[in-house]
């Protein structure tokens, strides 16, 4: 048999299965699952990892630091939890972190899952401290992975942007202030694959949001933007994995000081499974 007959005769053994995954393919791509439920048979817990760059507003470098937790999602209805909540501090980028400082006003910090008004309350946060955004980032950040993940899965049309809402919206900050999301868009953008689960990658961005907030006599004002990808499970939609990101630029009012001081902060985080 000369060349060009064993790549036809190779071309026809192969045809029948390129055919089919590309069928298969379609079939994926053509529309996420309507009434997929969440289903969840035991506790299922979660590293989240986020980092601090501080940065000059041209740059360079001045110090970062790692938040890092395990969430606990103790069923699909019902609670949530923290434990081993670390924060470490480096001063050059290129550093290794060290393993962190334990904070203690988070270990087995417990709620129900809800709406996330509850979690906008100065009373939820109750023990926390006040001049510290960082622990109470990790709450808000994680319901929001979940509530992008999970509550408009149903309105999602591969590669169209699905906006959140017609007009800016400002959410309190727990007493500390307001963020303003100007416009949250959920983009299915196709299937991707975790831990041998076939997921819907899921894109949110929101760009050129402010913020205004304050910590005893300091205020600090701002713009950010924020992006990230969701994978979630097309067989029980569990998160698989998620990517956040997020561009601030800060202007800090110290009390008794004419000049404002002006830094940008660069948030990189990660959320994945921990295994069972």
């Amino acid at each position: 048999m000369n060349s060009f007959a064993r790549v036809l005769a190779m071309t026809a053994v192969l045809a029948p299965g390129v055919a089919a995954g590309a069928e298969s393919a379609r079939r994926l791509l053509t529309r996420l699952p309507r009434q997929l439920q969440l289903r969840q048979d035991g506790p299922r817990r979660y590293r989240f990892i986020c980092d601090y760059l501080y940065t000059e507003p041209l740059g360079n470098p001045l110090w970062k630091e790692r938040m890092s937790a395990e969430y606990t999602r103790t069923s699909a209805g019902g609670g949530a939890r923290w434990s081993n909540v670390r924060i470490a501090r480096a001063k050059g980028f290129e550093e290794p972190f060290p393993e962190g400082e334990v904070q203690p006003f988070m270990e087995g910090f417990e709620y129900v899952l809800g709406s996330a008004k509850d979690t906008l309350k100065p009373e939820f946060f109750r023990g926390f401290p006040a001049a510290d955004m960082k622990p109470k980032n990790l709450v808000w950040d994680t319901h929001m992975i979940e509530d992008f993940a999970w509550r408009y899965f149903d309105k999602l049309e591969l590669n169209r942007p699905y906006a959140l809402q017609t007009a800016p919206e400002d959410v309190p900050l727990a007493g500390a202030g307001t963020f303003q999301n100007r416009r949250v868009e959920l983009t299915w953008t196709g299937i991707s694959k975790r831990a041998d689960r076939i997921c819907a990658l899921i894109r949110y961005e929101a760009f050129g949001n402010k913020f205004e907030a304050s910590a005893g006599n300091v205020i600090a004002r701002g713009r950010s933007h924020y992006w990230g990808e969701i994978w979630v499970s097309l067989r029980d939609k569990q998160i698989e994995y998620a990517t956040l990101l997020e561009d601030v630029l800060t202007e800090v009012s110290p009390p008794g000081q004419p000049a404002k001081q002006l830094f940008s902060v660069f948030r990189k985080g990660t959320f994945e499974p921990l295994p069972k």
